[in-house]
């Protein structure tokens, strides 16, 4: 079968990496999704191990359609009773761009209404009663004209790790965190440090990068309820994924923030994710001593502006951020904001630049391979 993983714009190629680490086998990469053939074990392992997707979804059907006849026919000619038996629920979510089908609403009726008929035939009953614990989740995306149908196999979002209780008031998703520590030079046995750590997650899932842990491991999954998948396959992958973890005891990762509530929340995260030993200081930005550090890559997610302090202040961040960046020595910095003028208030132009989104904001990362 065909699978799509889903990810935020500008991730794509680090998720195509995942996958083809995995052994599998990618068809293409389109803007925030990556294609790939799989089988049920290739369903299991993308779901436990891809750190940068959203979601993997089973690509179900591709066609071009205007009417709402067009539409119906070709939902109905689809084999759902392969995938649905009769009691399962199945919701429908559709966006429709620049096509003549535009109303979300009618598709989603449509294609519902042309979903239950062809299972009432197949069944032979005119009740449907949608009553049972699994789930089958009918995403339909609509792009001038052309139709995709595919079903969701993650269930929640694949940024929900299991993990993370609570959180700060603007935090970093998981995935996003992830992609940070795999486009930084950070390796585990080099020092971490995040002055401004907010609720861990950086931290956290670079300890997770570090000691080879899935992290799909702690959460639940919506195809864990399919009947046609083979439970006992899915607790192979897992134990082998669970097998695999490699322990390192001491991690040199180093996370400061200035508001105290926010590190007890942090501290329980990283509880949460197995890391009882992860260094946690409340600190002032201003107050902490670059100069201390050596040999470190730095990698946060500093105030936006936009988000949670006036832009003065956080000007004032930037421009402080870039004075103790230079007394640190043999160093990188690798830093996301939505400042399209971060460079000149740091004083120096990033030596890589890449845009990304976090939560639906545009964003740069901006790599900084020394000191000087």
């Amino acid at each position: 079968m065909q699978l799509i993983a889903t990810c935020a714009f500008g991730l794509e190629k680090l998720v195509y990496d995942e996958i083809k680490k995995l052994g599998l086998w990618v068809v293409k990469t389109e803007d925030g999704k990556v294609i790939f053939e799989g089988d049920e074990s290739a369903l299991i392992q993308a779901n436990l191990w891809l750190r940068c997707a959203d979601r993997i979804m089973i690509k179900i059907a591709e066609f071009k359609a205007t009417t709402f006849d067009e539409l119906f026919d070709e939902i109905n000619a689809l084999e759902w009773e392969k995938y649905i038996e009769i009691n399962d629920v199945f919701p429908i979510k559709a966006t429709s761009v620049k096509s003549i089908l535009h109303s979300e609403p009618a598709i989603q009726s449509i294609v519902k209404k042309a979903i239950v008929k062809k299972l009432q035939k197949r069944y032979h009953t005119e009740i449907l009663p949608e009553n049972s614990n699994t789930t089958y989740q009918i995403i339909v995306k609509a792009n001038k004209d052309q139709f995709l149908i595919s079903i969701d196999s993650s269930g929640e979002s694949l940024h929900k790790r299991g993990y993370r209780t609570k959180t700060n008031i603007a935090p970093i998703k998981e995935t996003l965190a992830a992609a940070l520590i795999k486009l930084s030079d950070w390796m585990p046995e080099k020092t971490l440090v995040d002055p401004f750590c907010g609720s861990g997650t950086i931290a956290i899932e670079a300890a997770m990068i570090a000691n080879n842990i899935a992290p799909g491991l702690k959460r639940q999954f919506a195809f864990q309820n399919w009947s046609w998948i083979n439970q006992k396959l899915f607790q192979k992958i897992y134990n082998e994924a669970l097998n695999s973890v490699k322990i390192i005891e001491k991690l040199p990762i180093y996370c400061f923030d200035i508001d105290s509530e926010v590190l007890k929340i942090a501290e329980q995260n990283a509880k949460n994710a197995g890391f009882e030993n992860m260094h946690f200081k409340r600190s002032d930005f201003y107050d902490l001593d670059f100069a201390k550090f050596s040999n470190c890559t730095f990698i946060t997610n500093p105030p936006y502006g936009e988000r949670m302090q006036d832009i003065e202040d956080v000007e004032q961040i930037y421009r402080e951020l870039g004075e103790k960046f230079k007394q640190t020595k043999n160093s990188s910095l690798f830093l996301i904001t939505s400042d399209e003028s971060f460079q000149d208030l740091f004083n120096r132009k990033a030596d890589k630049n890449r845009k990304l989104f976090n939560g639906g904001i545009r964003c740069y990362l901006y790599s900084y391979l020394d000191p000087n």
